[in-house]
């Protein structure tokens, strides 16, 4: 019974990464346009891209290879996979073991290769400069998400996320509870 709900509950926050994605895309999309004092799209504008992207045909180059055609579904399964295993309802579920912060980087940088591979499959000098410009962005921001990482990690103890969220909650009651003393 237990793993079965345990199931469910991880099923239903990989369901709502998914869902949810592109609405925190409108948001961020949103907020940015009223930093800039204009009125910016409707919050739900990705959702009306992602079903117009769908219609679209497939482009594919006359030098793609397999891998070309394979590396988008490669790309969205290590991002979702990523996204789905951060702690969002509940800690110690049925997978919180693999929600380490070492495998999440892992995932999302084999993403960020597999889009540069995919960039230098067809051939074309487009694709050698927006693979160049993603290897670039990446060895940029990875050693930076990295040092965070291992920086909460030597705080908490842990490289695990439900470790290290038992940790932040625990700390956060003791906070609060010292507040009030004073």
């Amino acid at each position: 019974m237990v793993l079965i709900r345990d199931l469910t509950i991880q099923g239903v926050q990989m369901l709502l990464v998914l869902l949810l994605a592109p609405l925190f895309t409108g948001f961020v999309r949103k907020v940015k346009a009223r930093l800039l004092r204009r009125r910016g799209p409707p919050l739900i504008q990705p959702y009306f891209d992602l079903v117009r992207l769908m219609r679209k045909d497939v482009v594919l180059a006359d030098s793609a290879s397999w891998l070309f055609r394979v590396i988008p579904y490669l790309v969205f399964a290590a991002t979702w996979v990523a996204a789905s295993l951060v702690p969002t309802f509940r800690t110690g579920l049925l997978f919180s073991w693999s929600a380490d912060l070492i495998a999440i980087a892992a995932l999302l940088g084999s993403g960020r290769f597999f889009l540069a591979l995919a960039g230098l499959d067809v051939g074309t000098s487009f694709g050698g400069i927006g693979s160049s410009r993603e290897v670039m962005i990446a060895s940029l921001a990875e050693p930076a998400m990295i040092m965070i990482v291992f920086t909460l990690a030597l705080i908490a103890g842990s490289t695990q996320l439900s470790t290290m969220s038992a940790f932040m909650a625990r700390r956060r009651s003791v906070c609060a509870s010292r507040s009030r003393l004073r």
